[in-house]
This record gives C-alpha cells, structure tokens and sequence, in this order.
C-alpha cells in the first residue's frame, strides 16, 4: 500500500493535482500523449489522497484501493510513452498485468495478511507496466527531451527494484498493514516517489510542450494545399540545416499555362494539378532535401551537395514525368507541362536569395524559350534550336 506520510499527506497529492490537471489542459489541442500522462497524475494524486479521503473505512480498503489506483496511474503512464513513441498499445498485456497484480495484492492483504507481499507484488506489477513501454520505445529516441523522459522513467524503475531489495530484504517491515504508515519503508517510498514523480512530470510536460509548439510551428511554415513548406518555412529549413552553407542547387519550377486550366476545368481541377506536380516533387527528392511553394502555381526545390549535372536531370525528369501524367478529366490531347530553372550556388552569394534570383531568371528564359522547358543560370536551355545564355546576375 502507498499511503502518504504525514510530510506529504497534502503536498504531494495537490502537486500531482495540479500536474494531472496541466496535462489534460494541454491535451485539449489533439495531444493523446497529454491526456494519457493527465489521467495518470490524477490517478496518482487519488492514490495517494486515499488515507485522506477515505479515512472512515479499514485499513485493508484503504490499501487495495490505493494499490487500484496505482496500478492504474502506471498503466496509463506507461500508455503514454507507447503513445509518444509510436509503439503498440499493447493494452490486452498490460490490463492482464495490472489485473493479475490486483487479485495478488488482495490476496496477500485479506488472505496472507502479508505486508512483504503486497508491497512486493504492486511494485513489481508498476515495474512491469512501466519497463515495458521503455524497452519499446528505447530505440525510437531523436531528441534530447525523448532520452531525457525515458531516462527519468528508468529511473523510477531502478529506484523502486532497489528499494524494494534494501528496505524489503535487508530491513525489518511492520508485521501489519497497520502498522505501515510508522515503516522505515513508507517514508523512503515518500521521499523517492515525490522526486521522481515530480522530475518524471516535468520531463513528459516539457517534452510535450514543446512538441505542440513544433506542431504549430510547422503548420505556420506549411502550405495548407499541397503540405509542402511555405515561403517562410522554406527559409527557416534552409537557415536551420544549411546554415552559411554555399553548396547545393535551387531548382524553380512553374506549371505553363495554368490560368488556362483554372478558366477551362475550374479552380477544382488547378487545384489537382498543383497537388499533382507537388507529390512529384516529393517522390523525388533526395535524402535531406526540401522543396516549397512560394505561391500559385510556382515551387522552390533546394537540393544540397549536388552537381550541376545532378540538379539538371532531376529538374529535367521531373518535367518529364509531369508532361506525362494522365488526366482523365481532360481532354486526351490536352497536356499539362512546367518550365524549371535551375541554379547553382556561388561563391560571393550573400544569401540564398541570390541564388533564387538566378534560378528564377533561369526559369523566365526557358519560359520565353517556349515553355516545358529546364535552363540552368548560365547555360543554354534544353530542346531549343537556337541556344540563349542567361547571365549568372
């Protein structure tokens, strides 16, 4: 049983109160992982609210319900790790665990009438519950908040496997339950429950804080159509991966013609045919490169450490595979084509915009060339008879 000392007959259940409370506020926005944490602390601070609240009733009631309780706190904690780390619910094999460990504890308390084993046999069931969920997700950590959650997690799980060794084990228990609030046991379990309990909130709010900011954040850096990123976000990518980096290819492309799809077909179908080029885009991207739309029918590709060459063909397949798409909503002789222009980063770019400006120029050649059409800044355009250069500046 987990009954409060008189030190944290009030403060740690108000805390975990408030914890519980902030999580579920927090999960009002779409956080599944918030309101799994929430319902968690809330159980905690029921459980260990129980001397409190349930005063009148036997001790033995006391104890099962606080040890339900607990149970439960950890089953939904353990939930919200699988949540945040994208594993199973496993939830057939958790509820079985925490059932099992119930029928012990009701067992040892009204039965056995042994304190040792009730201890012993919530803690590990709390064990197993949390363990589980950290041996799923270990390898699924990418940032420092996510090794720092798990870190704090397996820290409740030693500490309690230790505890439980040295106090259990080694030290002398009440032979009662009665007797359990005066235990060496109860105060330690206090002390550390209060620490890690309070460390492990702090960790999983920050942790998910922060993961509804960056939720927010890229919705505001994204275009709402295509779900690529927008202006904005297409110059934080590049300030935040590449900073002063002078490497790499901005690649501009515009669908020819389009007010002439909008004015036949309706907005409906530009639409199509804006999402259509953007999933090209994505298909064919390379590792760690990104593109945008910068607005109506026009899109920016930024493509790192490649060579000229490189850039050239994936401007000039992906302008193949445009003109290529069927659409049976039109026409069968009816086409849809883009333009693109290519440029290369320089030596005494001051900014990426420099380079934009030269693959836009780029760009507005192979479209005076005839459209359907790849220029790279300072080279001759593709399928044209009569070769053009288009300055650097």
């Amino acid at each position: 049983m987990t009954v409060p000392n008189d030190n944290f007959a009030f403060l740690l259940p108000v805390i975990l109160l408030i914890f519980g409370c902030t999580f579920l506020v927090v999960g009002r926005w779409g956080s599944n992982q918030a309101k799994s944490w929430g319902i968690g602390y809330l159980l905690g601070a029921a459980a260990f609210s129980v001397p409190l609240a349930l005063v009148r009733l036997p001790v033995q009631a006391q104890t099962l319900t606080a040890d339900a309780l607990f149970l439960a706190s950890f089953y939904f904690y353990g939930g919200a790790l699988l949540i945040r780390f994208g594993r199973p619910s496993f939830t057939i094999v958790r509820r079985t665990v925490a059932l099992v460990a119930f029928a012990a504890n009701v067992y040892a308390v009204i039965v056995a009438e042994s304190l040792s084993a009730e201890l012993i046999g919530n803690d590990l069931a709390c064990i197993i519950l949390l363990a589980l969920p950290i041996a799923l997700s270990v390898g699924r950590s990418q940032h420092i908040r996510d090794k720092a959650l798990l870190t704090v997690a397996f820290a409740i799980v030693l500490e309690t496997l230790v505890r439980d060794i040295i106090l259990i084990v080694l030290l002398p228990l009440p032979g009662g339950v009665d007797d359990f609030t005066t235990s060496r046991y109860d105060f330690y379990m206090q002390v550390g429950a209060s620490i890690l309990g309070l460390l492990l909130a702090l960790t999983a709010l920050a942790a998910v804080a922060l993961d509804t900011l960056e939720l927010y954040r890229d919705a505001a850096d994204r275009d709402h159509l295509t779900g690529l990123l927008n202006r904005r976000g297409f110059e934080r990518a590049v300030a935040d991966r590449h900073p002063r980096k002078k490497t790499g290819a901005i690649v501009i492309c515009d669908i020819d013609y389009f007010k002439q799809v909008n004015d036949k077909f309706g907005h409906a179908m530009g639409d199509r045919v804006i999402l259509g080029l953007a999933e090209l885009l994505k298909e064919r991207l390379p590792a760690s490169a990104f593109a945008a739309r910068f607005g109506g029918e026009e899109f920016v590709v930024f493509l790192p450490a490649v060579t000229p060459t490189e850039a050239e063909q994936f401007a000039n397949t992906s302008r193949l595979v445009f003109a290529n798409i069927e659409r049976r909503e039109m026409p069968p002789d009816y086409k849809i084509t883009a333009s693109f222009g290519v440029a290369l980063a320089e030596d005494d770019d001051r900014s990426i915009d420099d380079q934009i400006r030269r693959a836009d120029a780029a760009l507005y050649a192979a479209k005076e060339a005839g459209r359907n059409r790849v220029m790279v800044a300072g080279q001759p355009p593709q399928d044209v008879t009569t070769p053009r250069i288009v300055g650097g500046r």
